[in-house]
């Protein structure tokens, strides 16, 4: 978020086409925006696409009673390219560490699949839990949570790899039972043509328990404020004399210029009118005499 900015973040997004207009914010590197998991999936699939975003769709076709088709309907539509086909298969390469040793930890060698790519994901206060994953051939995600947030899990059960993530693996284990769908175990990401394996470290797949510390990059820490600072001015900042205190701000110059501000001339229409005391009241003339 700190190398490209929440502007370009959000209008990145906004290509997709996804329904909710995710707000130019620099938390939505935390997932502040409220997507539904038909959004989720969308998104996803420019990783499992091969860099193409798609538009899940309920349903594929329609048959007849004997199995012939009525009507067929055409992904191709709403498909199109949003990251480069290097940059998804490098999303893929790196997301294999989270269902391998991350918090989706031994997913995969549970499954049985050559290859998988996946992501928990846990909301504020356990209030919604999920689970993004797919391998080269299926996307699938779940997600659990309450439509008002005020129930939610108050326990570590709630996490997105301790809840999410069995459903998402017994759904998988009946994919791979049934043949007849054609989802294999032995299926791999294509890996392109012209992909640079020496490019970074993101590209590290660890395969002992504990990942390589020096696979993971160095820490850049949080940075500064000015890091997500987009379109707003600074805020004043008190002058600093030599011994280090700040000086007393000088309001007689303001006051004057108050004061000529406030000078108006007499009888014009603006002029604030005096109030009477008590006794002017009682026994001062009326107006006219």
């Amino acid at each position: 978020m700190k190398q490209v900015g929440p502007e370009n973040f959000a209008v990145f997004l906004g290509k997709f086409n996804i329904p909710t207009k995710v707000e130019r914010y620099p938390s939505i590197a935390l997932g502040s925006c409220d997507l539904s998991l038909f959004e989720m999936m969308w998104g996803y699939s420019i990783f499992a696409g091969r860099g193409f975003s798609t538009k899940p769709y309920f349903i594929s076709r329609i048959e007849d009673r004997n199995g012939n088709v009525i009507k067929r309907f055409d992904y191709s539509v709403n498909r199109k390219e949003a990251i480069s086909e290097i940059t998804a298969y490098r999303m893929a390469r790196m997301m294999q560490g989270t269902v391998d040793v991350g918090t989706a930890g031994g997913l995969r060698s549970r499954l049985g699949a050559s290859e998988m790519a996946g992501k928990t994901g846990t909301t504020n206060d356990n209030a919604d839990a999920w689970y993004m994953g797919y391998t080269p051939q299926l996307l699938g995600g779940v997600w659990i949570g309450c439509d008002d947030r005020f129930i939610r899990n108050e326990s570590s059960g709630g996490y997105g790899g301790a809840a999410a993530r069995p459903i998402w693996e017994v759904f998988f284990k009946k994919v791979y039972a049934d043949k007849s769908l054609g989802i294999e175990r032995d299926a791999k990401f294509v890996q392109p043509a012209d992909y640079d394996n020496h490019i970074n470290s993101a590209d590290f797949i660890p395969t002992e328990t504990d990942p390589d510390p020096e696979a993971e990059g160095i820490d850049q820490g949080v940075g500064t404020a000015d890091d997500y600072i987009y379109n707003i001015g600074p805020e004043s900042k008190p002058v600093v004399e030599d011994d280090g205190k700040p000086t007393k701000k000088d309001t007689s110059t303001e006051k004057s210029e108050k004061k000529k501000t406030d000078a108006r001339p007499i009888g014009s229409p603006d002029e604030p009118k005096k109030k009477k005391g008590f006794f002017k009241k009682l026994f001062g003339k009326k107006d006219g005499q």
